[in-house]
């Protein structure tokens, strides 16, 4: 059962916010472009991965996607009764050879060859985050697993002569329910009942991520500030008896300023001063409290 989607990162919403209100001169301008498009990949990449464990019997397993704990976020966690399961998502491409002797990936691409060790221990870094997280919680122990999954569409695995698949704790995309199901008859003995089952389940639900901020470091004053009009995106609407005008093409809004606050806080943060938002909206503090009470309802 998908118990967490994985939802549109707040990092590509701020690069697509901050590309809005950059002018295309502006030397960062091109950076961000392309951090954006990098992730927007990985994001659909990672969203094609997760479809590939709806089929997972939904009493057995519940899976939580983008799942932040403490101070990192796991890719994906599998709670069962017997096991949990950390998954990471791995985005190389071309061929993949896994090295079981120095717990690394070699990559062999465009006729080069190159090392990766940080995957595996990055997963099993999470994995003591998330032991030491459940124990602070007072949880039941349960074995704490960990699988790599590659989910680029150009990767190739080629699995170790001294090795099988079944050894490894990774594989494609395609083969993530069998390695969970092989697990589930690895772990066959049942470590939770149905309290404690639901203990670990609602304190996974209550993980809640601190909002971002921007990760360019763009100054407000390099922006476009004010509030865009919805027709023709410039940036010279007035606030005028309840509605937004704007003094380019004329048209009027009553709610343009949503996406402005919207756009705020993603670049500056839910804690950022109110000094500031009237800056970046370029009202008043008496407007700009208005119409962010009425954003709220």
């Amino acid at each position: 059962m998908i118990v967490k989607q994985r939802e549109y990162p707040a990092q590509i919403r701020a690069g697509e916010a901050l590309l809005g209100r950059l002018p295309e001169r502006h030397p960062l301008y091109g950076q961000i472009a392309r951090d954006v498009k990098k992730w927007d990949a990985k994001y659909k990449r990672e969203k094609r991965a997760d479809r590939f464990l709806e089929i997972l019997p939904s009493g057995q397993f519940y899976v939580y996607h983008a799942l932040p704990i403490t101070n990192t976020c796991l890719d994906g966690l599998i709670l069962t009764r017997n096991f949990v399961l950390i998954t990471g998502y791995n985005h190389l491409s071309g061929a993949i050879f896994p090295d079981p002797a120095f717990a690394q990936l070699i990559q062999q691409k465009g006729g080069k060859e190159k090392g990766w060790p940080e995957p595996f221990a990055c997963l099993q870094k999470q994995r003591e985050i998330l032991c030491t997280w459940a124990r602070m919680r007072h949880l039941p122990e349960l074995p704490l697993e960990y699988l790599l999954v590659l989910c680029h569409e150009g990767a190739e695995l080629k699995m170790p002569v001294a090795n099988s698949a079944d050894e490894l704790r990774i594989c494609p995309a395609s083969q993530a329910v069998y390695k969970v199901t092989k697990m589930m008859e690895t772990y066959s003995q049942l470590v939770l009942d149905g309290k404690h089952f639901k203990k670990w389940h609602k304190h996974l639900l209550e993980c809640r991520k601190n909002p971002g901020i921007c990760p360019w470091p763009v100054d407000q004053s390099d922006m476009y500030t004010g509030v865009g009009c919805p027709l023709c995106r410039r940036f010279e609407m007035d606030f005028n008896n309840g509605a937004w005008h704007c003094q380019v093409c004329g048209h009027t809004s009553k709610d343009a300023h949503r996406k402005a606050i919207e756009e705020f806080y993603l670049l500056f943060g839910r804690d950022a001063p109110d000094g500031a938002l009237c800056s970046f909206l370029r009202v008043d503090a008496l407007t700009a409290a208005q119409i962010v009470r009425e954003a709220a309802h």
